[in-house]
């Protein structure tokens, strides 16, 4: 996972909302985003969890747009995470990532 620190708590977050496995709506602060060969990545911390130096991010990657909703998944594969990782940590002004290797 990336970890999240630095002073991100005073900024202004677009918020994504998901469903989690049991039915339950979860909202998400969206730190920052990225294309990667053709696809788009969301950098994202749980939103009740932003008070917390340690928190752990998530990335998301967009799978299918609709007229009004967009459809995320989470960056289960590890070569995939890592390069997406990296894209995220190169361009980090207002937080760190670091990957667990």
């Amino acid at each position: 996972m990336a970890d999240i620190y630095d002073e991100i708590n005073d900024l202004e977050f677009e918020v994504v909302t998901m469903t989690d496995e049991n039915g339950d709506a979860v909202e998400f602060s969206i730190i920052d985003n990225v294309a990667c060969g053709g696809e788009r990545y969301l950098l994202v911390v749980e939103t009740e969890l932003m008070d917390d130096d340690e928190t752990d991010a998530i990335i998301l990657k967009e799978v299918s747009i609709n007229t009004d909703d967009v459809t995320y998944e989470l960056v289960e594969d590890d070569a995939e995470f890592d390069r997406v990782a990296d894209l995220f940590a190169q361009k980090a002004e207002d937080y760190t990532v670091e990957t667990d290797d």
